[in-house]
């Protein structure tokens, strides 16, 4: 199935959800607004190239490398939402150097990835809301978006000096699940598809802590990323995967 039929399909089944439902679209938007916060570290092993022209670089580090040459990080979620509706930004930033030396050669590599999802979602079933947890149990949400991508890689040599930066955005589409137990615990995942031929799929284990009068879900999980874009004589063709932890925070 090509993009646009999935687009399309995908698109009918949010305007449906829209049409048919009980309340009229306006109504969707009635309830209280509310924000959350989530951070976040993503320890994921990347493997992959990145090429432009005749010059390659073969990115196979663990996480653990990437850790020891780690100058910078941020990796952070903001949720608002009011009625069925949602707005999400989803951002990760990571600038790492190292020095090498290859075949006796001093080598110095710096990077930056800043990846941002900006989306909107639409609470398409709730099931009904348990006395027990004051809250549905399960919840289906088609998500559509724009992820930027913004990457820059330096590689000094010999007294030479390459830099590749370049930066794309791409339309993307897919749905978010979760499920509440009769208990503190919780599941949650997302499947989204870009138009780059861009794959992301994760997938977590809550669990709600009172703190305050407000409800702390710490979570782990898994979390796979891949991106296969190409642009002239550039070529990013990059997976990232591993654990997920972090917790979730609201904010009001």
């Amino acid at each position: 199935m090509n993009i646009q039929k999935i687009f399309l399909l995908t698109a009918i089944a949010l305007s449906s959800q829209i049409i048919f439902a009980e309340n009229s679209f306006t109504e969707s938007f009635k309830g209280k607004p509310k924000i959350n916060a989530n951070f976040y570290v993503f320890a994921a092993d990347i493997d992959g190239t990145l090429s432009e022209g005749n010059i390659k670089y073969n990115a196979d580090q663990p996480f653990s490398d990437t850790l020891k040459n780690l100058d910078q990080v941020y990796m952070g979620y903001l949720d608002f939402s009011k009625g069925d509706w949602g707005i999400y930004i989803d951002k990760q930033l990571v600038k790492t150097s190292k020095d090498e030396s290859i075949y006796n050669i001093p080598l110095a590599l710096e990077t930056k990835l800043d990846q941002t999802s900006y989306g909107i979602y639409y609470q398409a079933y709730k099931s009904p809301t348990e006395n027990s947890l004051k809250r549905p149990k399960l919840i289906f949400e088609p998500t559509i978006g724009i992820h930027h991508t913004e990457a820059e890689a330096t590689v000094a040599a010999l007294g030479l000096t390459k830099k590749v930066d370049i930066n794309w955005n791409e339309f993307f589409w897919g749905a978010r699940l979760r499920y509440n137990f009769d208990s503190p615990w919780n599941l949650a995942s997302e499947v989204t598809v870009g138009a780059e031929n861009t794959l992301s799929a994760h997938t977590y284990i809550g669990y709600n802590i009172p703190v305050f009068k407000r409800i702390i879900n710490l979570r782990a999980g898994y979390r796979y990323f891949h991106q296969d874009y190409t642009s002239g004589n550039f070529r990013w063709d990059i997976t990232e995967k591993g654990p997920v932890i972090g917790f979730n925070v609201p904010i009001f």
